[in-house]
């Protein structure tokens, strides 16, 4: 029965083994096809590449023709291509030719040297017409290559056409056809890049056309075999339009390879049964033995993963406590050591509530106690108490540890250090409380900017009417302090309406260069006719030309509220104030301390005072909107915000010094400008406007405000600076006036915000219906969108509500002036518009 198997065996195993060659052999077979075909392909990529070049460029260089080819190398695509050559067609001869322009790496000796005419030669020429015809790849026949040693190539084509234009026919592909695109190959090189020197275990010949004679012949690899092969085979390659034949047989050393001993493994099998037989027995004596050698197998398999858990447990990055059904440590692993900076030993037996806070202890406590929890995995936040005596913020994931019984065992806890993850918290709280307190503080804004606007107005009336009874009631009436008193409260009132302005950002800036000094002469004249005369005030201010580029009446304000706050801080209101100004010069370290200046030099303002001083915790906060140390009613909490603000603004930075009980200094520094510039001056008087050196001629001057105080108000005050005056509420009826031919009018002063027609739209209405008569618009709050409409309508001017009474006269005044210039302008909005 053995020998009976054995037989049957062999023979199946014989019929078994000459299928598995004949499907190696085939599968070898559409390998080399496949592989030949991929090739091919991979060439046409390339060549569809160098066309795309072609396309993408409006003038391809042979540098670039190079420097693309040489990038193409690189790849393993390139494997087998000899060379990339770009031949022109030129119909100018007799005869159309296509000469070799362009080739890399070299030309080669299927395509031909440098300025050779492709289209000369029968086989090239067919190929490159049917390339011109169809439009896409074509392959030529076999072409020879070299003289020594006779080898076999062909040429690749592909046609290049004009940009843009229609190749939808082979007329039209024929008619706007450039020049074609050629690569030149070698067979043997092609087939070499696929199986090196050759392929192993086949030989394999490929012949042009259907031909397989050796006048077809394009290649053959390897020595033909004088007996016949066991397996062979033919193969259609098709491509562009041209078909090779592929031949493939296998060789000795294919059946060699592939074939295999089995046949006679069974013979020898089936001789061996016996044997076989014998060692089956042995194995069954030597079972025990057998046995042991798996017991210490897995043994060692066992101290194996007994090791990879200590390591795993030793490594890991999370604590692990682990304690018995006291609560008593029983193991922690070196991570949990590390956080609680206690050693093994010193935990060894502790119970671990001794190391948590209360509530943790009791959560602790909870899950040990509670029978309903001791089969549930539990998450507890806890805080350890690290042995330097600081906190260990802590999230425990605990797990029961159960005897086979059931009952608890002990717990092994999972200790993640929460630290970072509380301070994140705490930030993103921090974080959102900045957020709410500056959407508060952009409310709050807001609504300071809509009643600085509104009390714009109203303080114009004030200190409008009050200048109008001061000059018709003249410096000796007695009622001439009172009225000086109300007229000081309206400007005070003014003051703190512009601080509100400035905090809400609502005031553009207007700078330009100039010298700092006679900024600050000027505030300072104006501070000793304020501060009481117990205060004195010490200048110590360089002659230098320190020019900056500022706002002049935004650095007054700045000087103003320091030395105010600075006389509020002495006692009994006596003391002196120091004003210094200097330039130095901040380097890199310095400029950053300050607030991330830019080095270089610097106008240097300093503001010091003799008063009671600060505490560390009320500097910090000074510069904080509405925070004041003042008592109710007696500070905002503006002035210093607004101070910080504008010197910001500026480009440059303060810092203070402060000693509880001897005084505050303020330190500002501001960027010198680079070249200087004519100081813009502002009228400055208020009842000097009104019988000053400017008087008018008599001119007709249109005054429109929905403000009836404002209209009696300013009709006084033109008509006493020599004007004849027109006033009027409702816009439409000020556009119609206007329009009028008798009695025209000179010059429209109009308010900005008015109902149904805005002084933006009255005065587009007269630039289409009197483009003559100038505008001048007056607003409380100048923005810089109201600035470009002006400029957009013709406006001549804008001015601040607020000053109506110091700067209206003279600003009318200039624009009669200035008649004729305006007229002859192009551009209707003036450089200079304020």
């Amino acid at each position: 029965m053995s020998l009976l198997v054995t037989a049957w065996l062999w023979r199946h195993e014989r019929e078994s083994q000459q299928t598995h060659l004949r499907n190696s052999f085939n599968f070898g077979l559409r390998q080399a096809t496949t592989r030949i075909q991929s090739r091919l392909t991979s060439y046409e990529q390339i060549l569809r590449g160098v066309s795309g070049l072609f396309a993408a460029s409006d003038l391809v260089t042979s540098d670039d023709f190079s420097e693309y080819v040489d990038a193409l190398s690189s790849g393993p695509d390139f494997a087998g291509l000899r060379s990339l050559a770009y031949a022109p067609l030129d119909r100018t001869g007799a005869s159309p030719s296509a000469r070799v322009t362009y080739a890399a790496p070299v030309a080669g000796e299927i395509v031909g040297a440098i300025g050779q005419n492709i289209l000369a030669e029968a086989v090239r020429a067919a190929a490159l017409t049917q390339a011109m015809d169809s439009g896409g790849i074509t392959v030529t026949q076999r072409l020879p290559v070299g003289t020594v040693k006779p080898e076999w190539g062909f040429l690749m084509c592909l046609p290049v056409y004009r940009k843009n234009l229609p190749i939808d026919t082979a007329e039209r592909r024929r008619a706007n056809l450039e020049g074609w695109i050629v690569a030149s190959f070698r067979i043997g090189d092609l087939m070499s890049t696929l199986y090196g020197e050759g392929t192993p275990g086949l030989n394999v010949r490929i012949f042009d056309g259907v031909d397989v004679s050796e006048r077809g012949r394009l290649y053959s690899a390897g020595v033909v075999e004088a007996k016949p092969a066991a397996f062979e085979a033919q193969e259609y390659i098709g491509f562009a339009g041209h078909s090779w034949t592929l031949v493939v047989g296998s060789t000795p050393e294919f059946e060699k390879r592939f074939s295999n001993d089995s046949a006679q493994i069974i013979a020898i099998a089936g001789a061996g049964l016996g044997m076989v037989l014998s060692l089956l027995t042995w194995q069954f004596l030597t079972g025990r033995a057998r046995a042991h050698a798996t017991a210490r197998e897995m043994t060692r398999q066992l101290r194996e993963q007994s090791e990879q858990y200590r390591r795993i447990v030793e490594t890991a990055d999370e604590g692990i406590w682990m304690v018995d059904a006291l609560g008593h440590t029983s193991f922690v692993n070196p991570k949990m050591q590390q956080m609680i900076g206690y050693s093994a030993g010193e935990l060894a037996g502790r119970a671990w509530s001794d190391f948590a806070d209360a509530p943790g202890c009791r959560a602790l406590e909870g899950f040990v106690a509670d029978p309903s929890r001791n089969h549930q995995s539990q998450v507890l936040d806890i805080c350890f108490r690290r042995k330097d005596g600081t906190d260990l913020p802590g999230s425990l994931s605990l797990s029961p540890i159960l005897s086979e019984s059931g009952a608890l065992a002990g717990c092994l806890a999972m200790v993640t250090d929460v630290t970072r993850h509380k301070q994140a918290e705490a930030n993103r709280a921090q974080l959102e409380s900045q957020l709410r307190q500056s959407q508060k503080m952009e409310a709050i804004g807001t609504l300071a900017g809509g009643v600085a606007h509104d009390f714009n107005n109203i303080l114009a009336s004030i200190l409008g009417n009050t200048a109008l009874v001061q000059h018709d009631l003249g410096a000796e009436h007695p009622a001439a302090s009172r009225l000086e008193q109300i007229r000081l409260a309206g400007v005070r009132g003014r003051s703190l309406v512009q601080q509100i302005g400035a905090f809400s950002r609502r005031e553009p800036q207007e700078r330009v260069r100039q010298p700092l000094r006679p900024l600050l002469d000027e505030a300072v004249k104006l501070l000793r006719s304020t501060l009481p005369a117990q205060v004195e005030i010490d200048l110590r201010l360089s002659d230098a030309p320190l020019e900056i580029s500022a706002d002049a009446t935004q650095l007054q304000q700045v000087l103003i509220n320091l030395c105010t706050n600075a006389w509020h801080a002495m006692a009994d209101g006596k003391g002196c104030i120091a004003i210094a100004l200097d330039s130095v010069r901040l380097d890199g370290a310095a400029a950053e301390r300050l607030g991330r200046l830019p080095s270089g030099r610097y106008a240097h303002l300093r503001v010091a005072d003799d008063g009671c001083g600060m505490d560390e915790a009320v500097r910090l906060r000074i510069f904080e909107p509405f925070f004041t140390t003042k008592a109710i009613g007696k500070g905002t909490g503006l002035g210093l915000s607004v101070v910080h603000g504008i010197i910001a603004s500026h480009g440059g930075a303060i810092s203070v010094e402060s000693v509880l009980g001897q005084g505050s200094a303020f330190d500002m520094y501001f960027p010198l400008a680079a070249v200087s510039a004519q100081v813009s001056q502002e009228p400055t008087s208020s009842i000097a406007s009104l019988a000053g050196s400017v008087r008018g001629g008599g001119q007709h001057v249109l005054y429109v405000d929905d403000d009836l105080v404002m209209v009696i108000m300013v009709e006084a005050l033109l008509h006493r600076a020599g004007y004849r005056v027109t006033s009027l509420s409702d816009p439409r009826q000020a556009l119609a006036r206007a329009c009028q031919a008798e009695d025209p009018i000179d010059l429209v002063v109009t308010d900005f915000n008015m109902p149904d027609l805005s002084g933006i739209d009255l005065a587009r209405e007269l630039g289409r219906k009197r483009p003559a008569i100038p505008v001048v618009i007056t607003s409380g709050n100048i923005t810089d969108t109201l600035r470009s409409d002006a400029k957009q309508a013709g406006v001549r001017h804008l001015l601040q509500k607020e000053f109506t009474l110091e700067r209206l006269s003279m600003l009318v005044n200039g624009v009669f002036q200035d008649a004729n210039k305006l007229a002859a302008a192009t551009d209707p909005m003036p450089a200079a518009l304020t």
